[in-house]
């Protein structure tokens, strides 16, 4: 804290603060007041929008206040597991409300999948006592290429700026993760979604939602929405989407909004490492909770970008190989010192 509020204090401006990843903004909420005096940042994280977003459970509680259909859920606590097994229609997703705080005992998770009584109740003992109040949700099912993203700015009357939709491809962890493929296309049913429901919540900044379609009705069902940039922004940006610039300069005022382009289509987002994983899952696993995803899209690609690597510059995919490895590291060790 006192190195940022120092740092800052050295431009002849406030810096925007723009987090990117639950951690930070958490920190920034946890700050607002304090962060104010030095710097800006979005109205999301001052009003309690964001915070409600970040907990689940408040999160699928303002969906059905709004109308907005998601996958059906029990909010329990983990002593109350065993009495809910015999309502449970598997297989289940389970997930902790706040999974951001204990998202460094996940190893990559989303949450907990059980696809019958006995991985329930396997997951009992798994999952941490701390882990607080648990969402027992139910699976959409079809394969994660049907998982539609939403990415915009929305300024201070709730205007949508820089509107962008994708598909995801392929995910890492497989099925229940972040994405490893993604591809920019037009969907127009998940823009106007999100756009609807973010403008009635009274949401302001950056926002990146989530859906998944559901076969048995055609709907789609919002899985999560990130108040902050998420993984694959880097594919709007190459598409012609410049969500975070529209958020600098809007709320910095040093100029005025990009201009508001139609979105390149065909541009494919990669994550190799991850996808690599995912992929080869899909190859040797038969017997997994879901189908494997459809990819022919990417093949015909009108453009290709790396998640953490541009020509010219292998910096940040030596990094991210160092950080692989030192987490491969800390996994091991304990294992070895508890022979």
């Amino acid at each position: 804290m006192e190195e940022l509020i120092h740092r800052a204090g050295r431009e002849h401006r406030k810096p925007i603060l723009i987090p990117t990843s639950d951690q930070d903004l958490e920190f920034i909420i946890r700050h607002r007041q304090r962060l104010a005096g030095s710097f800006v940042f979005q109205e999301s994280y001052r009003d309690g929008v964001a915070a409600r977003i970040l907990t689940k459970a408040d999160f699928y509680r303002l969906c059905a206040e709004h109308g907005v259909d998601y996958p059906s859920l029990y909010e329990i606590e983990k002593p109350d597991m065993p009495s809910l097994a015999g309502s449970l229609n598997f297989p289940v997703l389970i997930k902790p409300s706040r999974i951001h705080d204990i998202k460094s005992e996940m190893a990559g998770q989303k949450g907990w999948v059980a696809q019958n009584a006995a991985d329930y109740a396997r997951m009992m003992e798994l999952i941490p006592d701390h882990a607080g109040t648990l969402l027992v949700q139910e699976i959409v099912p079809g394969p994660e290429s049907e998982i539609t993203l939403f990415a915009a700015y929305f300024d201070e009357k709730g205007c949508a700026h820089q509107s962008f939709t994708c598909r995801k491809l392929r995910q890492f962890p497989p099925g229940f993760g972040s994405a490893s493929l993604v591809i920019s296309e037009d969907e127009p049913e998940t823009r106007e979604i999100a756009e609807n429901f973010l403008r009635e919540i009274g949401f302001r900044g950056i926002a990146a939602a989530e859906f998944k379609r559901d076969p048995r009705t055609g709907k789609r069902k919002i899985i999560e929405i990130n108040p902050r940039p998420s993984l694959w922004f880097s594919a709007s940006t190459a598409a012609g989407k410049s969500v975070a610039l529209a958020a600098y300069r809007d709320l910095t005022g040093v100029g005025p909004l990009p201009e508001d382009r139609e979105q390149r289509n065909g541009v494919v987002w990669r994550y190799a490492l991850k996808d690599f994983y995912s992929a080869t899952f899909y190859r040797l696993k038969n017997d997994f909770v879901l189908p494997p995803p459809k990819i022919a899209a990417a093949r015909h690609a009108s453009k290709r970008v790396s998640a953490v690597g541009v020509p010219g510059d292998r910096a940040p995919a030596w990094a991210e190989l160092k950080s692989y490895l030192r987490k491969g590291l800390r996994r091991l060790l304990p294992r070895k010192r508890n022979k």
